[in-house]
Parts: structure tokens; C-alpha cells; sequence
């Protein structure tokens, strides 16, 4: 029979006291006690049988044995006892601290996972924790063991031991914690809770903390306060990270915090900023890790904390976005991520451009992270910030949208988004950041940006037509300026890229004359990049290059029919030949981008129809943003419309609503430019063309006709049969506007059809012009508006305007005396042929006015001196609105260079108006000019009559014939400044202009010795007509020459030509020297009166560069009394308009006589209420003159009058007391859209002067100028002489609602009376005056 338990315990405790026992024998009996102790439970009777082997166990040899496995196997046995006989161990107290201190050596083995003896050690570890030993070792003291007990635990803790393990080690430190807390021993705990390390070590002080917090409290709760408060005390390890442990034990413990918190405001407020720094950061995590609940608990905190994204420290701001981020991505919705984004959206506008940077860049990814629920008002804000004074910035901002809107498209195309009007805005703030100092905005490379950029490269061409569609709806003027700039650009490169191509194919001319031409396409496309030098001279290496497959690729990419898909074959089939370690890669790489049909292509063309076509019949804003977009892409790149005929016959198909004015225009550029829509096709779209004309409005029938002569031959017998049903329906009274516009464009296409039906069209003219009834218009709403101007008002000026073009043909030649003369009746006030209504006059002398500038474009040799006088006087007409409205149609004309510079003598004779733009138009057009002339003539020094300067020959002309010139010039030193402004400011401008110039072209050309000579010419002329006129000249020609020489002081009169071209219908030469030497020595005329009169015209300097100046602002709020009028130089228009065919008593005719004063009176209190939304309403404010035109900013409230208040006869007569028509605040600051994309193209050109005298090369110069116009005429040509209310800032804003708000009709009297030609300017024989 076996020993018993108890017995081996005795027979090994007595064994074990035999002295010299070595470690075999140790072992072997050791392990005998383990098996015995393991099998004994736990019980106090068993005290006799443990006493041998306890008395055994605590002997020194034993206790303190060296050897590993025999101190394990003596751990075990100590345990054992220990809990056989708990809880009164055998053994002194003594001895008990050299047991536990045998524990602790035991624990830290445990990190040895792989050891045979884990199990006993974890026995041990289990056991020690059951039987509460900590208590013990508390009550004897044993603090310091704790202690390394404690670190031992978070040492050796690991991920893979067993959950057991962890448990225990958690049990005793919560047995000692509840027992006693001690600062050391929390110290420990709370360096292993904020350990970078967040294992095991971290996670068993997490639980401690979690499972004590009521005891850890007060001792933690008074370490945090102290390193808040206290920052005098010295700074340990620890307290350095106790925004560390505050963020841990607010996940584990956050009632121990409830005290601390409040305290962080002493951090927030701190003078230091790295304090405030941490504070930020961590109030952001607690924020982030509340989901924000932390801001509803902690107020005072969070209202601080907002504070500091005002905070004086850029590190601080920024540190507040950060944190900011990552709150509102935890929680997006409540007060507290309202009162987040609201400070976020502060920072947008930071002084410190890191702060603004930072706060876009995170407004971008909080957009991305949820695209529907983002507040879209603060993207649009951070778009904003692409106009960001600093150039670092607003790159930023444009690569972090770039990557918003990439993103928005990958999910839409994914279907986890669905298409955002919003994030459909940023192409349009992109667009238009054109900026010479950041290489990515230069207009350059912004066709990468909108190539490469804008969509993920994997998106197909059906969504992005469907991008472009959406996001071309918010597309205004300046946009679409923007937008023809690229497309512009990349055209030029891809034709010059053509011709070079061709070039180098070419072996039958020299190769010498093939280079020249080489090198010009060279410098041609290098003006597509952003260093035009570098990319010259990268072009030329291209040449070089032997590989013919190099340039294969580059004729299949500027192919028009290749694909998106097959483009990106051939861009990486070219990169790959040209090699990626190659030094000019990138440059190949942008070449590659910019030949190829990377935006548009007939692909996309496809897909844009197919999704205009799935409208159905709804006119949509999606609809109209189609059509506006198609019409753009054919203005530049009608051949991408090459096979687009079907979709074109089912466009226009009669079931359509979708013909209108855009998709005609469409089709008539396209039959235009691209001659490859088939005669079957014109035969089906015929008669929807013709019924255009006859039903539609006037800018349907404008295309429809344009398309007409295009598909058609003009000699056609079509234009014929459709002549005469306009002038049918002429004689019906049907739809009159439209027949007015239709015939108009006839006469213009088809000028054969005048001598057909010439006395039907005179007659049906007579009788609109006669006729005082209101004239039904088939519904037309156009008449109906808010415009004060009566139907039958209109209706005149729409036959004045089909008159005129029928006029413009070559052929009318034998006809256009009559109908200038006229005109000039019409601009004098004097309608002997024109039934008047109450308010008609003013309108109608705007739209001769304008007349004679677009007969101007052709005819201008025809126009005689009197009428160019009365025509650019009307610059200075009493009514703000007129000048306004002839102003802007003027400076639209010669920035086209379509009519003459001397027609720019208006802008200087309205310099005095308080509109503050015909300053800022004059300086544009005569910079303009002045380039135009430099380039044109540099082979030539005698040419001087296309200078900007010889328009002041007709301005003194002009000025001379005012009968408001002072008569005692001396003494009346305020009029006579004030009748000098024009030509000072003429003056100053053409100086100023010369100064910039004058080094680089030399004197030849200079603008200051071309005046000289000019002055010095007039001095000794005389006027032909009116000798009267002659002092006047002589004394102007003074003025401006002491003038000229008080501006520039280094003008020499050596320099100055001498021969002078002085036009003959303008001046003669003086019959006597002597006499017109006499004529010029005036004693008033000295330098004291030229300084007085520059004085009294000094610039005015704006602070902010602005062009609107406070004058604009004084015109807007003006009420009464009204503003002045320029001056007195209208004095002789309104002499000339006070002359009346006396006899006449029809009172439904004006027939010449002078409008009444209760006429006058009614007219002005009926034009009051109109309002303005044209390039030539009152109260509206011009923008850059190098812009499109004005672009449309909001609604105007009010309403201005077209008449003067003044009760006064209907002319231009204005005196110093004279005041122009009040114009109402908000009107004033309004801006309207006169472009809307449809500008034609014009070029001024002259005849050929080969082989001619210089007189005849003078009189050339001057009567050859034509005007070579696209036929697709600005619409706003049909409609542009009413004012009517603006369209809204709506919706109907960003989509370009068709029509300008301001309408210009033309109205014609076909019975004309001749003019007489001797008074001309162009056909006379111009004189040559020797200085």
C-alpha cells in the first residue's frame, strides 16, 4: 500500500534537512513535495504534518538556493504550504518577506512563454493572487516589494499569455489599490497607460484605473490639477505627458475628470503658446471621442476652445482646424458641429496664409467624406479663396477642388452620389482664375487642368458630356471668355501643328524657304506654353528627331475623329518613342495633351446631342445648358460637328421645341463653316427655317436667315419667294418685329431682292412709319415689357434697322447719300417723315445714332463732317441713359476695330460725364489702336492717318464748331478749362501712351511729334465751309500744342513730320500765310492758361485701383438737383435741331418741330419708371473695358428715367446749367450682360495703297475702310435700343436667358432726301499742309 500524502510530505521535509544534498537530489524531492502538497487540501490539522517540511523550506540554503529550478520547485512548495494551511502561514514575518521576494523573481521569468516551467510560475502567479498575499505583504510592510511587484507585472505582461495570467496580476494590484494608494505606485500606472505601446502593459493599467477609479481618484485628480496650475513646479517624464493621461483616462475613468476639466480654460488662456497648442489639441480629442458630448458637459471649455480659432498663434489656428476635422468627421450634425464649422468657415478669410491654406484643405476633405451632407454654402466659400491675394494659396486651393470635384465624379459615376448643383460650381470658379504668376493658372495651362484634372481619367465620355452640360449651366460671360481663351489656344497650336506637319512633308520648295516657315510655326505654338522661349527650342529638338513614327503619332492625335480611347493609345505609343528618361518628357507630355482632342471630340459632340435629344420636348435648364454649350464648341470647332447631320435633322425636326435661337445659331455656324451639311438636308430644314422667319422672334429670324444663305446660294430664288412673304406679312400686320428683322437680314444677304421688291418694302415701310395705332404683334411679349417705349416706337425702330442693313451690301453704294442724310435729320431731332408718339424722339435719335456707326463700318468715306459731328456728340446727349447706351454700342465697335479710331473723339467728349468709363474706354482703344498701328506700319514713316493721334484733327474740328466756346477767353477762367476737358484729355492720354512707346519705335512713330506736326498744320489751315470756324481751329491747335509741350517736356518739334495729311471736306489751306500766322498769335494763350486748364483736368487717382470711382458713386446717388451736363458743346446740335418745316399742321407728326414742353413733361414722368439692364443703361457700371462686356451681379429695385427732367425741347442742346436725368442708387451699381457670348468676329481692313500718290495713299487710307463681320451678328444688334427691366439673379442668370435687357430697334424711313458729298471727309482729295 502507497504512502499517504502527509507521510511523503514528512519523509521528504526530513530528508531535505540532510545537510550537502545536491541539486539532483533537490530537485528529485522537491518535485516528490509538489505531487504531495498538490493532493493535500487546504486545512489547519495539516499544520503538524507541513512542520518538518516547512522547517526544511526556509533554510538559507533552500530560500536563497542559486540555481533556477530548485528556487521554482521551492516557489511551489512555499505556495503550497500557504494555502494548505491559509490563512495563518507558518512562518515569521521574515521569512515571508524572503518568500515574496522568491515570488517576484518567479514573475519575471513569466515573459519566457516558451519555458517547460511557465505552468508553475502561473501557479504560482494564480495562487499568490487567490490567497490575497498582497494584504499580507501590505501588513508587513512591504511597500518596496509591491512596488517591484507592480513593475514587474506591466514588464513581463504580454499579448500571448493566458487570460488567466492577466487576470490574476489585475486582481492583485486591485487588492492592493483598494488596500492602500500610494503616489509611487500610481506613478507607475500611469506611465504604462500612456505608452506609445498601446499591448498588453497598456491595457492592464487601463483596467486598473477602470476597476479603482474610486480609489485612484483624488490622488490622480490632484496630479492632473498640479500640472494644469502649477507650472512653477519642476516637470518630470510625467508630468509632461498629462494631456496624455487625461485623454486615457477619459476613455477609462472619466468621472475622475469632472474636476479636472473646468481647469483646462487656465491652459487655453495660457501666455504661452505651446501650452495652448497641447490644449487645442487635446479638447479636440476629447471632442472627437465624446462624438462631441464632451462640448454639451464641458460649455465654458468648448466656448473657450472655439476662441481659440481666433487665437493670436497661427500654430494655435491651425492646430484648432486640425482638430476641427476630425470633431465634425465624428459627428456631423447638433449645435456643437454647427458652432465648429461656423469657426472653420472663419479661418477661410485668415490674415496668415498657412491658416487659410489649412482650413480649405480641410473643408475639401470634410466635403469628400460626405459629398450630401456637407453644407455646400462653405465649398462655394473656400472656392472663393482661388482669388487669394497670395499665389501659394490659390494653387492650393485649386489641386485641393480639383481632387474634390475627381472624387464627386468617380462616386456619381459609381451611383453612391447623385449629380450636386454645387459641386457642378467648381469648373466655374476654376475657369476663370487666370493669374500670371502662378504657372497652373496661366490660361496656358489651365487646358491641362480641364484635360487632365478635372475628371478621373477612367470616367467615360457619356458622363463627362454630362458634367459638362450640368456644370456649363453656370457658366456666365466671363466664363465662357475664359473658356474660348483655352479653346482658342489649342486650336491655333493644333492648325499651326497641321502646317508644320505638312511642312516637313513638303520636297519640291527650297528647303531654306521650307525652314523659315518651320521656325514661324515654331513661335506660333510655343505661344500655347507657358515658357513660349523653352518650348521654341524644344520644338526645334523635335525636328530633329529621325523616328517617323514620332510624327505619325502627332498627325493621328490631331486627328478630329480619334477617340478619347484611341488618344490615350497614341499619347503613350508618342511618350514611349520619345523615351520617359528623355530631359524634355514633360514637355512631350503637355505637347501630346495639347494636339490631341482632349476636351471635346466628336465622341463627346455625340453624346451631347444623344442627352439633349433625351429631353424629350422640355425646354429644362439642362436643355438650354446643352444648347449653350454645343453653340460654344461649334464657334470654335465646327468640324468636330462632321457626321453630327442625323442628330442635327432629328433637332430640328417639326415635332421639335428645340428650335430657338441658340440651336439656329448653331446650325447656321455650322452651314457656314463646315459646307459638309448635304443639299438634302437644306431641302428638309427649309421650311423650318422659313417659318422661323416669318412666326419666330427677331433672333430666330436672324439665324434662320444667316443659315438660309449659307445652305443656299444668295442668288437663290429662295430669298426672293421668302421676300415676299415678309413683306405680305408686312402689309398683314402680322408679327411686324420679326418680318422688320427678317427683311433687314434679306437685304443684307441678298441685296438683288431691294431691286425686285424695292417700291413693296418703301411702301410697307411708309405705312409703319406713319402709322400712330398700335400694331398687332401676334403675341410677341417683347413689346409688352416694362419699357416706356411705345409699340409703335419700336416697330420704327425696327424699319430703320432693316434699312440700314440693306445699305451695307457693296452694291448700295448708289443709295447711301440718301439715307445718310436722313440719319442726320433723325440725330438732329427732325422727323418730317416719322408719325411721333409722346416719347418716341429720344429713341429714335438713339438708334440713328447707332446707325450711322454701323454704316460706319462700310460706308465711313460717305460720312460728311456734320453728320460725324452730331453722330459722336450724342456722347454728351442730356440723357444719362443715351450717352450710356452710345458709349457702350461705340466702344464695342472700335475694340473690334470695325469703324474708324476718330470716332473715339465721343469717349474724350465724354470724359466730363460722371459715369467715370469713357476715360477708362478712351485709354483702351487708343492703346489698342496704337499697337495695331505699330504693327502695321513699321516699314512706313509718312503713314500717320491710321495713328490714334490724328483723331484729334476731328476733335478740334468738333470742338470748333461749339458755339459754346468762351468768347472773352482770358477773363472766364472756369468755362474755358471746362470747354478745353476733351481735348485735354485726349491729349493726356495719347502723351501718356507715347511715353511708354516712344523709345522702342522712335520718334518716327511717336504720338507727341505726329501731334506737333498736326497743330502745326491746323495753325495754317482754314476751315472750307465756315471761315467763322478759322480763329477757333487756330486758337484749339494753340491750346493743344502748349498742351503737348507741358506734358512732355522733352518733345521736340525737329521730330514732327512735315507734311501733314489733313482731310480736304475738314480743312483747306489758308489762302495767306501771313493771314493764318495772324490767326494763331493769340497774346491770351500762354503757358499760365494751359496749366490752369491741366490743372483743372488732373487724373484722379483711385486708392484701390478700382475702376469705378467715387464720380460713379455721386452719379448713383443723386437725386436733385440733377447733375449737369458736360458742357456746352451740344449747343450747336440743338441750334441745328431748332430748325422746323413750318407749315406742316399735322399734329401726329413731329415734322420737325420741337417736342413741346408738356410733351416733354409727359415723357420724362413715363421714362422715370424705366428700368435699365444694357450696355447703355443709366445707372448700370461698366466692367473692364477688356472683358466681354458687363456682367449681370443683381436686380434693380428702381427705375431711371431716358428723358431729361428738365422741361426742354426734345435735342442735344446742353449748357452749364443743363443736367443730366437723375439715376437712381441701386440702379447705378447694377451690372447687365451685353455679350452673352455671342460676339462676332470683326476685322478692320484697308485697301491697297500700292502704287499710289501720297495723296491718293492719304485719301485711301481713309476711305478704304471696311468691316469684314461674321455673319453671325451679336443678337443683341436685333434688339438693342429699349430698355427693359433685368432678368433676375436667379437661376435665370447663371443660365443666359437669351435676350439682352436692353433692346436695340431699328426704325428707317424708306422716302430719303439726298446729302451732299462735297462736305466729306474720305472722298475729297486730302490736302498735304508743309509745316
Amino acid at each position: 500500500m502507497p504512502d499517504s500524502p502527509e507521510q511523503v510530505v514528512r519523509e521528504v521535509g526530513k530528508r531535505l534537512a540532510q545537510p550537502r544534498l545536491g541539486k539532483d537530489a533537490l530537485v528529485k524531492l522537491l518535485k516528490q513535495a509538489e505531487n504531495a502538497l498538490s493532493e493535500l487540501s487546504q486545512s489547519s490539522f495539516l499544520q503538524d504534518a507541513l512542520h518538518a517540511l516547512s522547517k526544511s523550506l526556509v533554510q538559507t540554503t533552500l530560500l536563497n538556493h542559486k540555481d533556477k529550478d530548485v528556487k521554482l520547485l521551492v516557489a511551489v512548495c512555499f505556495v503550497e504550504v500557504m494555502r494548505i494551511l491559509a490563512p495563518d502561514p507558518p512562518f515569521s514575518d521574515e521569512i515571508l518577506k524572503e518568500i515574496f521576494s522568491l515570488f517576484i523573481s518567479i514573475f519575471a521569468d513569466l515573459t519566457e512563454t516558451s519555458s517547460p516551467y511557465l505552468t508553475r510560475r502561473m501557479k504560482i502567479l494564480e495562487n499568490v493572487a487567490a490567497l490575497r498575499c498582497s494584504m499580507i505583504m501590505l501588513n508587513i510592510g512591504c511597500e518596496d516589494l509591491i512596488l517591484d511587484m507592480v513593475k514587474i507585472f506591466f514588464t513581463s505582461v504580454r499579448q500571448g499569455l493566458q487570460q488567466s495570467v492577466c487576470q490574476a496580476m489585475l486582481s492583485i494590484m486591485m487588492q492592493i489599490l483598494n488596500e492602500k494608494v500610494t503616489q509611487p505606485l500610481v506613478d507607475v500606472i500611469l506611465r504604462n497607460l500612456v505608452k506609445d505601446d498601446k499591448g498588453a502593459s497598456h491595457k492592464l493599467a487601463f483596467d486598473i484605473i477602470h476597476n479603482c477609479a474610486e480609489k485612484l481618484e483624488p490622488i490622480i485628480r490632484s496630479f492632473l490639477s498640479s500640472c494644469i496650475s502649477n507650472k512653477d513646479i519642476p516637470v518630470n517624464d510625467l508630468r509632461k505627458l498629462h494631456h496624455r493621461v487625461i485623454l486615457e483616462i477619459f476613455q477609462c475613468a472619466p468621472q475622475i475628470l469632472f474636476a479636472v476639466i473646468p481647469n483646462l480654460t487656465h491652459e487655453l488662456l495660457s501666455e504661452q503658446v505651446d501650452i495652448r497648442l497641447e490644449a487645442v489639441h487635446l479638447i479636440g480629442r476629447l471632442l472627437t471621442l465624446s462624438n462631441l458630448h464632451f462640448g454639451q458637459e464641458n460649455k465654458l471649455v468648448f466656448i473657450e476652445f472655439l476662441r481659440r480659432f481666433s487665437d493670436k498663434s497661427a500654430e494655435v489656428r491651425i492646430a484648432a482646424i486640425d482638430a476641427a476635422k476630425a470633431c465634425y468627421m465624428a459627428k456631423s450634425s447638433g449645435d456643437e458641429a454647427r458652432d465648429i464649422l461656423t469657426s472653420l468657415q472663419g479661418r477661410l478669410l485668415d490674415f496668415d496664409e498657412k491658416v487659410r491654406i489649412r482650413a480649405v484643405n480641410t473643408v475639401c476633405d470634410l466635403a469628400k467624406s460626405n459629398l450630401s451632407s456637407f453644407p455646400h454654402e462653405v465649398i462655394l466659400l473656400a472656392a472663393e479663396r482661388l482669388r487669394d491675394k497670395k499665389a501659394s494659396v490659390r494653387k492650393n486651393v485649386m489641386h485641393k477642388l480639383l481632387e474634390l470635384y475627381r472624387d464627386y465624379c468617380g462616386k456619381c459615376s459609381k451611383g453612391t452620389a447623385a449629380v450636386n448643383p454645387h459641386y457642378e460650381q467648381i469648373p466655374a470658379k476654376l475657369i476663370v482664375c487666370f493669374h500670371n504668376d502662378i504657372e497652373s493658372f496661366r490660361p496656358q495651362n489651365m487646358e491641362l487642368i480641364f484635360t487632365e484634372e478635372l475628371f478621373p481619367s477612367s470616367l467615360p465620355p457619356k458622363e463627362r458630356a454630362t458634367h459638362w452640360i450640368e456644370f456649363f449651366s453656370y457658366f456666365k460671360p466671363e466664363h465662357i471668355k475664359a473658356l474660348n481663351i483655352i479653346f482658342s489656344q489649342k486650336r491655333r497650336l493644333q492648325l499651326e501643328m497641321q502646317a508644320y506637319l505638312s511642312l516637313r512633308e513638303k520636297k519640291e520648295e527650297p528647303s531654306d524657304e521650307i525652314q523659315k516657315k518651320i521656325c514661324a510655326s515654331f513661335r506660333k505654338m510655343a505661344t500655347s506654353f507657358a515658357d513660349s522661349s523653352k518650348a521654341e527650342e524644344c520644338f526645334k529638338h523635335l525636328h530633329q528627331m529621325r523616328d517617323s513614327n514620332i510624327f505619325k503619332d502627332l498627325v493621328g492625335l490631331i486627328d478630329e475623329g480619334t477617340t478619347f480611347a484611341t488618344g490615350r493609345l497614341i499619347r503613350d505609343s508618342f511618350l514611349k518613342r520619345i523615351g520617359h528618361k528623355h530631359p524634355m518628357h514633360s514637355f512631350f507630355k503637355i505637347l501630346s495633351i495639347k494636339c490631341s482632342y482632349s476636351i471635346f471630340n466628336r465622341e463627346m459632340i455625340c453624346d451631347i446631342f444623344e442627352s439633349l435629344l433625351s429631353c424629350g420636348n422640355e425646354l429644362t435648364d439642362y436643355v438650354e445648358s446643352a444648347c449653350d454649350l454645343l453653340l460654344v464648341v461649334a464657334l470654335m470647332f465646327p468640324s468636330l460637328f462632321r457626321g453630327s447631320e442625323e442628330y442635327l435633322l432629328k433637332l430640328f425636326s417639326e415635332e421639335s421645341v428645340l428650335i430657338n435661337e441658340k440651336t439656329l445659331r448653331i446650325l447656321a455656324h455650322l452651314a457656314k463653316s463646315t459646307h459638309l451639311l448635304s443639299i438634302n438636308f437644306s431641302n428638309v430644314v427649309y421650311p423650318l427655317l422659313e417659318q422661323k422667319c416669318i412666326e419666330g422672334i427677331r433672333a430666330e429670324s436672324k439665324y434662320a436667315i444667316t443659315a438660309i444663305a449659307s445652305l443656299h446660294s444668295p442668288d437663290d430664288q429662295k430669298f426672293a419667294k421668302l421676300c415676299k412673304k415678309v413683306v405680305s406679312g408686312l402689309n398683314d400686320n402680322r408679327n411686324v418685329p420679326t418680318l422688320l428683322q427678317s427683311l433687314g437680314s434679306i437685304l443684307e444677304h441678298s441685296p438683288s431682292v431691294y431691286e425686285l421688291y424695292g417700291r413693296q418694302i418703301v411702301k410697307s415701310i411708309q405705312d409703319i412709319l406713319l402709322s400712330t395705332e398700335f400694331i398687332s404683334t401676334s403675341g410677341q411679349s417683347s413689346l409688352d415689357g416694362n419699357s416706356t417705349c411705345c409699340c409703335s416706337c419700336k416697330l420704327k425702330v425696327y424699319c430703320l434697322k432693316a434699312l440700314v442693313k440693306g445699305f451695307l451690301p457693296r452694291i448700295a453704294r448708289a443709295r447711301i447719300n440718301s439715307i445718310l442724310g436722313k440719319l442726320l435729320e433723325y440725330e438732329k431731332g427732325l422727323f418730317p417723315d416719322i408719325a411721333l408718339c409722346e416719347n418716341d424722339s429720344p429713341y429714335l435719335q438713339l438708334a440713328a445714332g447707332k446707325c450711322v456707326l454701323k454704316l460706319a463700318a462700310r460706308w465711313d468715306s460717305h460720312i460728311s463732317p456734320e453728320l460725324f459731328r452730331n453722330t459722336i456728340l450724342m456722347a454728351r446727349d442730356p440723357s444719362y441713359i443715351v450717352r450710356k447706351s452710345f458709349i457702350c454700342k461705340l466702344y464695342g465697335l472700335l475694340k473690334k476695330r470695325a469703324i474708324p479710331v476718330r470716332y473715339a473723339c465721343a469717349f474724350a467728349l465724354a470724359s466730363t460725364d460722371c459715369s467715370g468709363d469713357s476715360a477708362s474706354y478712351l485709354s483702351e482703344v487708343l492703346k489698342e489702336q496704337r499697337r495695331f498701328f505699330v504693327q502695321q506700319n513699321r516699314a512706313s514713316k509718312d503713314s500717320i492717318v491710321d495713328n490714334p493721334a490724328y483723331s484729334v484733327v476731328f476733335l478740334i474740328h468738333t470742338l470748333a464748331y461749339d458755339g459754346g466756346l468762351p468768347s472773352n477767353y482770358y477773363e472766364d477762367e472756369t468755362s474755358f478749362p471746362e470747354f478745353c476737358s476733351p481735348l485735354c484729355v485726349m491729349l493726356r492720354e495719347l502723351v501718356e501712351i507715347d511715353s511708354f512707346n516712344r523709345t522702342e519705335h522712335g520718334p518716327t512713330i511717336s504720338s507727341v511729334s505726329v501731334l506737333s506736326g498736326i497743330f502745326r498744320a491746323i495753325q495754317k489751315a482754314e476751315d472750307p465751309a465756315d471761315s467763322e470756324i478759322t480763329p477757333k481751329l487756330h486758337i484749339l491747335s494753340k491750346i493743344g500744342l502748349l498742351i503737348v509741350k507741358e506734358l512732355d517736356k522733352h518733345c521736340k518739334m525737329s521730330d514732327s513730320p512735315r507734311h501733314i495729311l489733313l482731310p480736304s471736306s475738314y480743312y483747306k489751306l489758308s489762302g495767306s500765310e501771313r493771314k493764318a500766322d495772324e490767326c494763331c498769335q493769340e497774346n491770351f494763350i500762354s503757358d499760365k492758361v494751359v496749366k490752369r486748364i491741366l490743372k483743372a483736368h488732373e487724373p484722379y487717382k483711385h486708392k484701390d485701383n478700382v475702376k469705378c470711382s467715387f464720380v460713379s458713386e455721386r452719379v448713383s446717388n443723386e437725386s436733385a438737383p440733377e447733375r449737369e451736363a458736360c458742357s456746352s458743346l451740344s449747343k450747336l446740335v440743338g441750334q441745328n435741331a431748332s430748325v422746323c418745316d413750318k407749315g406742316k399742321g399735322n399734329k401726329s407728326l413731329a415734322s420737325g418741330k420741337a417736342v413741346s414742353k408738356k410733351k416733354d413733361q409727359n415723357t420724362n414722368n413715363s421714362l422715370e419708371k424705366e428700368n435699365v439692364s444694357s450696355c447703355g443703361s443709366a445707372g448700370t457700371k461698366l466692367s473692364s473695358p477688356g472683358s466681354w462686356g458687363l456682367s449681370k451681379e443683381a436686380d434693380s429695385r428702381d427705375c431711371v428715367s431716358l428723358l431729361d427732367k428738365q422741361n426742354r425741347p426734345m435735342n442735344r442742346c446742353s449748357t452749364r446749367n443743363t443736367r443730366a436725368s437723375e439715376a437712381d442708387h441701386n440702379s447705378c451699381r447694377q451690372t447687365v450682360d451685353i455679350s452673352n457670348f455671342r460676339l462676332r468676329e470683326c476685322s478692320f481692313k484697308r485697301d491697297h495703297g500700292k502704287g499710289l500718290s501720297e495723296s491718293q495713299k492719304h485719301e485711301a487710307l481713309l476711305s478704304g475702310s471696311l468691316v469684314l463681320c461674321n455673319d453671325l451678328e451679336d443678337v443683341g444688334d436685333c434688339d438693342d435700343n429699349f430698355v427693359k427691366p433685368p432678368l433676375s439673379n436667379k437661376r435665370a442668370g447663371l443660365k443666359k436667358k437669351g435676350k439682352r435687357a436692353l433692346q436695340l430697334v431699328n426704325s428707317q424711313s424708306s422716302d430719303v432726301t439726298g446729302v451732299d458729298t462735297r462736305d466729306n471727309v474720305r472722298c475729297t482729295r486730302a490736302r498735304k499742309v508743309q509745316v
